[in-house]
């Protein structure tokens, strides 16, 4: 499959383009639901990601080792995901409203007593106000730096580790919630 990728994107054949949609479109979608409970909006930045990905993926640099070539070919259409669903919050500017409804105090760890799924994780993403879910999954999921936030989202440095603070107690607070309710039921 990845040398089939290589070589059509080193003949520059179009044809492949197909075939990179439907191996990366899940791993994309999966991207693009941690800043969008909209499956139709998580939709859009997926397939506009491919859109940006096809126009410059003919001049996409590797060493042409397979496995190095896995690793930064998922990882560029990653960044491309993420930078264009950036753009979509920002044009949306849902992105820019703040909210403050977090109780006072210091939250410690909360010990995870239930397996959880990926639907529960991304349903306790999705209770999160949309700048501070972003910041969660751009600095805890996708690894950049406070400095590289506060740039990409055009806010203060010191900004972003506020939301990410107050994202890590939101979400501790939910799952308390979440926990209480299913122990409630048992």
């Amino acid at each position: 499959m990845f040398q089939e990728i290589i070589a059509g994107l080193g003949a520059r054949d179009e044809r492949i383009q197909e075939r990179i949609y439907v191996h990366y479109w899940g791993y994309l979608m999966g991207i693009s639901t941690r800043y969008f409970k909209d499956r139709n909006a998580a939709k859009e930045v997926v397939n506009d990601s491919f859109m940006k990905a096809f126009k410059t993926m003919y001049d996409f640099r590797h060493d042409h080792n397979l496995l190095d070539f896995q690793k930064t070919f998922k990882a560029w259409l990653a960044k491309i995901t993420v930078r264009t669903a950036l753009d979509k919050l920002r044009a949306s500017k849902s992105v820019l409203s703040y909210v403050d409804e977090y109780e006072d105090g210091t939250v410690g760890y909360v010990e995870v007593e239930e397996k959880l799924f990926a639907q529960d994780i991304l349903r306790l993403l999705h209770s999160l106000p949309d700048l501070h879910r972003t910041v969660f999954n751009l600095y805890e999921i996708e690894g950049f730096s406070h400095d590289e936030i506060a740039s990409l989202l055009t806010i203060p440095v010191s900004s972003s580790r506020t939301y990410l603070t107050r994202a890590k107690q939101k979400l501790r607070e939910l799952y308390k919630k979440s926990i209480e309710i299913t122990d409630g039921i048992s």
